[in-house]
């Protein structure tokens, strides 16, 4: 698969830095086992897109099952187009926030919690994609490097928040104005959404086996 095979050599397996850390002379534990959750839900994420579209062929990771739908390498793209969208601010924020000075939870927030239902997989309501994370690139190996950086990229940011009330900090989202999130929130809901739509390529997949048995048979 030409540029993949180099793609899945230097695959992901971030490391759990968080464990017990403190914060003054406070422990802080319970925010590091969810930050490690966060982190773990984005490392599964890249392994579970590697092992999906490992030893598939071009026209499997390019093609789009209808005129409307995307492809394997468009929702890899659009996952990236996110992740880069939210990373900067995102980044800002946690820059901000103020150390954790109490063995306390990070709080999502109630709205926060309810979009995270929404998006997990399988899915029945379905949300209008804007325009700035419309997938750019139907070349898969330009898709899947994308994504791998991106990766790479929230798992340093997921990192950076160690110790710190990111709970306390909100971002604005970058696409959609009216919605805000604090720090700890939008991270659970960046990687609910890399469930999303892993679970779609995995349709995407199924279907388009599905059409090559029946088309044999």
């Amino acid at each position: 698969m030409g540029m993949f095979g180099e793609a899945a050599g230097s695959i992901l397996r971030l490391p759990k830095v968080f464990g017990v850390r403190t914060a003054g002379n406070t422990m802080v534990r319970f925010s590091a086992r969810q930050l490690d959750t966060v982190l773990n839900q984005a490392e599964n994420a890249t392994l579970k897109a590697r092992d999906l579209v490992a030893g598939r062929s071009q026209y499997d990771l390019t093609t789009s099952l209808e005129s409307t739908s995307w492809s394997v390498a468009q929702c890899l793209d659009h996952l990236a187009q996110t992740a880069n969208a939210f990373a900067p601010t995102i980044s800002s924020a946690i820059a901000h926030a103020p150390c954790l000075t109490t063995n306390r939870a990070l709080r999502t927030g109630t709205l926060t919690r309810l979009f995270i239902q929404n998006l997990e997989p399988p899915y029945r309501l379905r949300f209008k994609v804007l325009t700035p994370l419309v997938p750019r690139q139907r070349d898969f190996n330009s898709a899947w490097s994308a994504f791998e950086e991106s990766q790479a990229q929230l798992a340093k940011t997921i990192q950076s928040a160690a110790g710190l009330a990111i709970d306390q900090v909100k971002v604005e989202s970058p696409v959609y104005a009216r919605f805000s999130y604090n720090v700890y929130g939008a991270l659970r809901m960046l990687t609910a959404h890399e469930r999303r739509h892993l679970w779609q390529i995995e349709q995407i997949l199924k279907a388009l086996d599905g059409t090559r048995v029946h088309n044999a048979s």
